[in-house]
């Protein structure tokens, strides 16, 4: 092995180990994030859980706030790939909005801790206006069916504000029950609960 090609590989055995550490702050966030709230859960405990020193999570982060709200636009990114999947222009209008209604419901009940943490940072005083509108870029890919739709006529020309709400609040809400009452969602709930939605925001 020439000098060269030790300092290679020790350089792509660093960036992995940094990466490998990144990996570990994110998912002992999310744990922690989930399990105590945001002003239960300092830098501290979060160093503690994934196992790095205390002073390798400012290597990443300047501090807590921006912690959360890079965590919050991780979360993000996934969620909204999620919503696109199996997602086409070949889709009938209707049959895609079903589709990505369905994906939030199925993102929401496989990675409950993620969508716990990302719902509490749209409810805390940590948001960053910044990060919203960052949040909402990320979000395009749906938002660019939603437009889409308006233009249309096909579904109401509301805000996006109240067509979250009337949209996916109530997958939300289902999702939840489900796991306080410990009950699979059976076909009749997503079927009824997709057409109250849908009846909402139709033209």
């Amino acid at each position: 092995m020439t000098l060269n090609e030790y300092s290679f590989r020790l350089a792509i055995n660093m960036k992995e180990n940094l990466q490998d550490k990144k990996e570990a702050i994110y998912w002992a966030s999310v744990k922690l994030l989930h399990e105590n709230g945001f002003h239960s859960t300092p830098m501290s405990l979060i160093a503690k859980e994934a196992n790095v020193a205390a002073g390798t999570i400012y290597l990443y982060y300047k501090n807590k706030e921006d912690l959360l709200n890079n965590l919050y636009l991780e979360i993000k990114k996934k969620y909204s790939a999620s919503l696109m999947e199996g997602v086409s222009d070949s889709l009938p209008v209707r049959d895609a909005f079903e589709k990505v209604w369905r994906n939030s419901v199925n993102f929401e009940l496989q990675h409950i801790e993620e969508y716990s943490v990302m719902e509490q940072y749209r409810n805390s005083p940590f948001v960053k206006m910044e990060t919203v509108e960052e949040g909402l870029k990320i979000f395009q890919p749906v938002m660019s069916l939603v437009e889409k739709a308006k233009r249309e006529k096909i579904i109401k020309p509301l805000t996006t504000d109240v067509f979250f709400a009337l949209f996916f609040s109530p997958a939300g809400e289902i999702v939840k029950a489900a796991m306080r009452n410990k009950d699979e969602l059976p076909e009749e709930t997503l079927s009824a609960t997709f057409q109250g939605c849908w009846d909402a925001i139709k033209s």
